[in-house]
C-alpha cells in the first residue's frame, strides 16, 4: 500500500496514525472555529477538517429548503432542517482565509470538503493541504474532476456503493493524481454500532492500493481504537465545545477537555501496531533459556538418559534445552559431575 503525502506528514503504513479533528458542524462563527483548531494543535493533531461554505452555498446547493437532518442529543432525537445547518457553516472569504493562517500558524494541516468548482479553485489558492469528497458528492465527476486538476491530495468518502468509489478514484487517477485516501465514514448522528461496519476496513485494504481511513460518527473514542487495530492510518473525529448543544453533530463529538488524552491513546496504540514479521525472530534474552546440566553424576561410557539431565540458566552455557532429543543415547566420553553443563566434546558422536 502506498503513503499519501497531507503537508509534510505521510500517511500510510509505517507512518504514525494522522488525526485529523473535524469541528465543521460544530462551530458557531469565526472565533469558535478558531478555539477548536487552536485545542486541536494543543492536543497534538495532525490537521483540522472543515466543510468550506462562504455566503449563499447554502442557498445554492439547497434546491429545497424543506429537507431535514435527524440526529441524537443528550435529551432524545431531533430534527433540523439541511438548510439551517449549512448555512451556519457559512464563513467570508476573508474568514477562511483567516482561519487556513491561523491553522497554518499552529502548524496543525487545514483539509476541507468543497462543493463548488469556484471553492475548490478558492482552496487551491489558500494551499490547503487536502481536499475531502463529501458523501453526496461522491458520484459528482465533474467536480471531483476539478478537484484532482488541484494535484491536492483528495480524501474520497467512502460510504456511497463500492461503483462511485471507484469511478471517482479513476476520475483522479485519469488527472495523474494519485494522492488518494479512501475513507471508511458510518452513516448516522451519530452512527448505530450495527453499522458502523468496522470490517470494512479490511476490505477497502484488500480493494484499493491507497491509504484507508477512519470517520468516527460516534460517541466517545472506542472505535477509533478499533479502526487502528484493523489497518486504519487516519483518523478523522467530529470535536465540540459541548456536547449537550442541540444541533446536528454535537452529541457524537469529543469535547475539548478530552483532545489531548484521545490524541495520546491514538498514538499508544500506533505505536504498538509494530510489525507482525517479529514473530520471525527471537526476543527472548539467553539468561532466560536453559541449557542441559548433569542431574546425577555420569561416569564415563553411560549412555545419557532423559533422568540423567536437568535444565538451568542461562542459555548459553552449554547445550541448549532445544538439542535435548539429540543427547539422548550418546555415550559419556568422561566422567561428568553432577551440575555440570553439558557440552559436545564431553559425549561420544
Amino acid at each position: 500500500m502506498k503513503s499519501v503525502k497531507i503537508g509534510n506528514k505521510m500517511v500510510g503504513p509505517g507512518n504514525p496514525c494522522f488525526i485529523s479533528f473535524e469541528p465543521s458542524a460544530t462551530y458557531s462563527d469565526l472565533d469558535s472555529a478558531k478555539k477548536m483548531v487552536e485545542a486541536a494543535a494543543m492536543a497534538g493533531a495532525d490537521a483540522v477538517k472543515f466543510q468550506t461554505f462562504i455566503p449563499g452555498d447554502a442557498d445554492r446547493m439547497m434546491g429545497k429548503k424543506d429537507i431535514t437532518i435527524e440526529f441524537t442529543t443528550a435529551t432524545g432525537k431531533k430534527q433540523e432542517l439541511v438548510y439551517d445547518a449549512l448555512k451556519r457553516r457559512e464563513l467570508t472569504k476573508d474568514e477562511w482565509k483567516e482561519l487556513v493562517s491561523f491553522s497554518n500558524s499552529l502548524n496543525v494541516k487545514f483539509i476541507s470538503s468543497a462543493y463548488f468548482p469556484e471553492t475548490v479553485q478558492f482552496l487551491a489558492d489558500l494551499k490547503v493541504d487536502a481536499i475531502k469528497v463529501s458523501k453526496g458528492d461522491i458520484n459528482n465527476v465533474l467536480l471531483i474532476d476539478y478537484m484532482a486538476k488541484t494535484q491536492l491530495p483528495i480524501i474520497l468518502d467512502a460510504r456511497e456503493k463500492l461503483d462511485d468509489v471507484d469511478r471517482a478514484v479513476h476520475v483522479c487517477e485519469n488527472n495523474n493524481n494519485r494522492d488518494i485516501v479512501i475513507m471508511h465514514c458510518p452513516s448516522g448522528y451519530p452512527a448505530k454500532n450495527s453499522e458502523i461496519n468496522l470490517n470494512a476496513i479490511k476490505f477497502l485494504q484488500q480493494k484499493y492500493d491507497y491509504p484507508i481511513a477512519f470517520a468516527d460518527h460516534s460517541p466517545g473514542g472506542i472505535m477509533n481504537y478499533v479502526a487502528i487495530g484493523l489497518g486504519a492510518v487516519m483518523l478523522e473525529k467530529t470535536i465540540t465545545v459541548d456536547t449537550k448543544i442541540e444541533h446536528v453533530e454535537h452529541f457524537m463529538s469529543l469535547e475539548l477537555s478530552e483532545l489531548k488524552s484521545f490524541v495520546n491513546n491514538i498514538h499508544a496504540i500506533s505505536e504498538s501496531m509494530g510489525d507482525g514479521n517479529v514473530l520471525t525472530k527471537s526476543r527472548v534474552e539467553e539468561s532466560a533459556r536453559r541449557s542441559l546440566v548433569a542431574k546425577v553424576d555420569i561416569k564415563t561410557g553411560q549412555t545419557i538418559t532423559k533422568e540423567m539431565i536437568d535444565f538451568w540458566r542461562p542459555g548459553d552455557a552449554g547445550i541448549s534445552c532445544s538439542e535435548s532429543f539429540e543427547i539422548l543415547n550418546k555415550k559419556a566420553k568422561i566422567d561428568v559431575s553432577k551440575g555440570t553443563f553439558l557440552k559436545w566434546d564431553m559425549l561420544s558422536t
